[in-house]
């Protein structure tokens, strides 16, 4: 079974995202918070049922600011 990050690092890559240096923190901010259960639940707004791994939300900050609200995903290539 793959781990929160492993799924991370599969949905940043499906859509065509980067993942920044903060996914790791996330993932196990994730892990300790929601578990396996409800990984995609976002750690930063946990009781925004909208706002999770590449929900509509999380695109709309993408594209509005060129990465997530948790600071995980980025629509930019790293250097």
């Amino acid at each position: 079974m793959p781990t929160i990050l492993e799924k991370m690092q599969k949905v940043c890559a499906e859509n065509h995202l980067y993942p920044t240096a903060n996914i790791e923190k996330i993932a196990n901010a994730k892990t300790r918070m929601f578990g396996e259960a409800e990984w995609s639940r976002c750690p930063c707004d946990g009781n925004n049922p909208l706002r999770s791994c590449i929900s509509e939300l999380c695109k709309a900050d993408i594209a509005r600011d060129g990465i997530c609200h948790c600071s995980c995903y980025t629509n930019k290539k790293p250097k």
